[in-house]
């Protein structure tokens, strides 16, 4: 092939990196301005053979390459911005351009369709397999490099490459109708993900609309013929979770597979999970599967494709992909109906998998690990409760005090960030529970009691006042239990010794008003206990004596006398 026929386009991605190199922070346009004498004229022809030879040539071998995806962005934008450049493509070397020209082949594709696809591998966030194997994949320092520098070229080159998209596309949407193209226009979708923006983010939701918009029912088949099945399937084959499903997605009657794995690959390893260590779409594209896809029209008659990737993520042994597992189930859930998760005992498999996520504590996890795991794994199992009834819904409930709440506080009570999320947790799960959550009254008034009592639990605030409203739940659903029993002595004690830790001073307002609010609905629970039509304990006579002794006690228990005849009821 003539040199000259691809030097033009080399020297413009040359011109690209000159233009970066004075002012790395220039704008995409303004960078293309400066390019603009750069541009010679050209055929659309030899633009879509030369971006697709030097991407090959650069960016897809494992060599260091001497340009960045941005500078190759930058030239090809710099050429479609300057189409009166373009010279037309019916002159008398275009034949002989074409057969010497297209060694992509993909010679059957519309030229503009050839350079999408271009500008997707460009811009996509999928490393690249060394020539000689895939050790230093598995490697974590190596592949944390490459990561890195994958990430921060695919961030440099996004503006420009969805400038390309947008400009292409609107010639018509079908010229984004390419799996790869769409799977990397879905990988931008989420701003939370490290080689996009929330820009970047808005504009592939728009393009994604636009596209989906010009065929109808075309994302529900993209995502039940392509997305999960020809994309997710062979990525996720090998790190399948060990859970009591078929291969199919279905439960399993024989219990959890040992044989889910082959046998001889690593747990951890690009060969066991491409989607964690290679293809960094992966993850990104199944969320917004699972966001996109309709309840009834592929939920519905299509979830076993989802389980299999669902409970691979939430079983991961690698924390963060194990929450963004978490969260991407309880997003299923709300779509999942009830009558199937019951039928096909699916809720069992989901329990099995959620919750032991629950036991990431420290000191074996380290604290801001657990703390942003623990969330989403308690957010899982409410999802998973409130789509089940029965006695199905109450042994699950008290799974998660028992082995959750209560366990956790035992493992890890020194670490005053897990002790606020599991005092946050408590209170929800019991609302969940109502007056059930008596049984659990011996394990979570000694727990709350020992919080709120602690002389330093002010140094905390947060977990304080969790622990409050916490006892503000109790009150709420175990409010028949409370009256004439242990637990209203203690709970007075415990709401006498946390105020007297505050100390004198006008410090911790927020707290000092919960309290007094719960004192207000002890009084209400305690007005309950009627004989004769009339109640039997008055809160303010109950701590009188207390009142007598420390004048400042006033303050917590100044309001119960009018409130001690408030139906509990309106208290929750």
């Amino acid at each position: 092939m003539p040199h000259y026929k691809t030097q033009w386009f080399d020297s413009l991605v040359a011109a690209a990196g000159s233009v970066l190199n004075e002012n790395p922070s220039i704008s995409t346009d303004e960078a293309c301005q400066k390019l603009e004498s750069h541009v010679p004229e050209f055929t659309f022809r030899q633009l879509t053979g030369s971006a697709g030879r030097f991407l090959i040539k650069n960016f897809t071998i494992r060599t260091p390459p001497s340009h960045t995806r941005q500078q190759f962005t930058l030239a090809v934008l710099a050429c479609l911005l300057l189409d009166y450049r373009i010279t037309p493509e019916h002159d008398s070397t275009n034949a002989s351009e074409d057969s010497s020209e297209n060694e992509d082949n993909e010679n059957d594709l519309p030229l503009s369709e050839r350079l999408v696809r271009s500008m997707a591998r460009a811009i996509s966030p999928v490393l690249q397999k060394p020539n000689h194997g895939t050790e230093d994949l598995d490697d974590s320092s190596v592949n944390q490099q490459l990561r890195a520098r994958q990430i921060t070229q695919c961030l440099a080159a996004a503006d420009a490459g969805f400038k390309i998209f947008e400009l292409l596309a609107s010639r018509g949407p079908e010229i984004l109708d390419n799996t790869d193209v769409l799977l990397t226009i879905i990988a931008y979708t989420n701003p939370a993900e490290e080689w996009t923006t929330p820009g970047l983010a808005a504009r592939a939701m728009l393009l994604l609309q636009k596209h989906f918009e010009s065929k109808p029912n075309s994302k529900q088949d993209f995502i039940t013929t392509t997305i999960l099945p020809t994309y997710l399937r062979p990525l996720f084959s090998k790190s399948s979770p060990q859970a009591s499903i078929t291969p199919s997605g279905r439960p399993s009657a024989y219990g959890p597979n040992p044989d889910a794995r082959p046998s001889g690959l690593p747990d951890d390893s690009s060969l066991t999970k491409p989607w964690k260590f290679i293809d960094l779409r992966a993850v990104t594209v199944f969320e917004w599967a699972v966001s996109e896809a309709d309840e009834e029209s592929t939920i519905t008659k299509s979830w076993p494709l989802f389980i299999p990737v669902l409970l691979t993520l939430a079983d991961d042994n690698s924390t963060s992909v194990r929450k963004r597992g978490l969260v991407i189930l309880s997003k299923f859930l709300d779509k999942f109906p009830s009558r199937i998760l019951s039928d096909t005992g699916l809720n069992k498999v989901f329990e099995d998998t959620a919750l032991p996520s629950l036991s990431y504590l420290p000191s074996v996890t380290p604290e801001e690990e657990s703390v942003e795991l623990l969330g989403p794994a308690y957010a899982a199992l409410r999802c998973l409760v409130g789509k089940l009834s029965g006695e199905k819904r109450n042994k699950l409930l008290d799974r998660v005090v028992r082995e959750g709440i209560l366990m956790g506080y035992f493992h890890a009570k020194e670490y005053v960030r897990i002790v606020e999320v599991l005092c946050r947790e408590m209170g929800d799960v019991l609302v969940e529970m109502g007056v059930d959550a008596v049984k659990h009254l011996k394990d979570i008034i000694p727990m709350l009691s020992t919080i709120l009592t602690d002389p330093f639990a002010s140094l905390h605030p947060p977990t304080l006042l969790s622990a409050i409203k916490a006892l503000q739940a109790v009150l709420a659903t175990c409010w028949p239990r409370i009256p004439n029993s242990p637990w209203q002595d203690e709970i007075i004690n415990l709401l006498v010794l946390c105020w007297l830790n505050l100390g004198t001073s006008d410090n911790f307002p927020t707290i000092r008003e919960a309290l007094v609010q719960t004192a207000d609905a002890l009084a209400a629970v305690l007005a309950t206990e009627m004989e004769d039509g009339k109640p039997t304990i008055n809160l303010s006579e109950v701590v009188a004596p207390l009142v007598a002794k420390e004048p400042s006690l006033s303050q917590v228990f100044s309001a119960t006398a009018s409130n001690e005849k408030q139906d509990p009821a309106l208290e929750s």
